[in-house]
């Protein structure tokens, strides 16, 4: 699909989401509909060392603030007026050593076993708006070179608290050395949104 192509349909997803209750402050449900809206081509990452087992309860956990090179989410949320529409997903691995900044570790697409056979769910206010195997975001990035394109959009909306969790199969281990952390980078590719100056 051509960049332009998707642009048109991510508005015409907007119009559609602004007649749903709750997903649009007042002022940006005024933009939507006079089609005052600017998208902007955007990603938002987060980055996280995991357990041992390759498991994460809550990936957004202890999150504050943004960071770059950790957190491009608002901590554990997107600030007032801040609107994020996801198009796809990847997700990345890395090890380094154990109180490595996770800004500094390097990350690429080959997961461990165990990982790669387990599950990210991503929810939003305690829904779940994402349930993947991981497989299938691997697979997808080494076919599409990039992402795991969504077949529906999801809106990550403002004030809005995030949750992700990984859960991997029983038994399963990074295979790490003595001294060695595993991280992953959770990445959503998509369209920011503001309104346009006229």
């Amino acid at each position: 699909m051509k960049q332009t192509e998707l642009y048109a349909e991510v508005l015409d997803y907007l119009g559609k989401v602004a007649n749903e209750s709750g997903n649009f402050s007042n002022d940006m449900l005024t933009n939507i509909r006079n089609q005052n809206i600017k998208l902007q081509d955007s990603e938002i990452y987060i980055r996280h060392q995991l357990q041992d087992n390759g498991s994460s309860q809550d990936i957004f956990e202890k999150e504050l603030q943004k960071i770059v090179g950790e957190n491009l989410f608002d901590g554990n949320k997107l600030d007032t007026g801040r609107y994020f529409i996801a198009t796809g997903v990847r997700l990345t691995y890395g090890v380094a050593a154990s109180g490595t900044s996770r800004g500094l570790v390097d990350y690429g697409n080959n997961l461990p076993v165990g990982l790669l056979n387990g599950q990210i769910i991503q929810k939003m206010d305690s829904n779940i708006v994402m349930d993947l195997p991981i497989k299938a975001i691997a697979d997808a990035i080494h076919t599409d070179k990039y992402k795991y394109p969504f077949n529906k959009f999801i809106l990550f909306r403002d004030n809005k608290t995030f949750n992700a969790e990984i859960r991997v199969p029983d038994g399963a281990s990074l295979g790490l050395q003595a001294g060695e952390k595993g991280y992953i980078e959770l990445r959503y590719i998509g369209f920011e949104t503001s309104a346009s100056k006229k």
